[in-house]
């Protein structure tokens, strides 16, 4: 054991010998504005913009896989389409129904 501990250390010292490679990269337009999402942002909340169904709507996906509907509502992913979901879906959720 203490012979594996001795070549782990000596790789983590050859490592820290290595010069650090990492450049960042340019950031192009007004710096000093947020990045992200904003007041021009495209997002379509009855699009999926991600995943298998990408570019798909949720009424088209509560007619094949209402499943991964029901999964995505829950998930931290879908948080955006949440209520779109709900819309199509027909659910309104009670505080009390959460748990069951």
């Amino acid at each position: 054991m203490p012979a594996q501990r001795a070549s782990i250390a000596v790789t983590e010292a050859e490592m820290a010998e290595q010069p650090d490679e990492r450049t960042s990269f340019p950031v192009e337009g007004d710096q000093r504005l947020p990045v992200g999402p904003g007041h021009d942002s495209s997002f379509d909340p009855a699009i999926l913009d991600f995943g298998h169904y990408a570019g798909r709507s949720i009424e088209e996906l509560a007619e094949i896989d209402p499943d991964y509907l029901r999964w995505l509502e829950r998930h931290p992913s879908g948080v955006r389409y949440r209520s779109e979901i709900q819309r199509v879906l027909g659910v309104v959720r009670r505080s009390l129904e959460w748990g069951r």
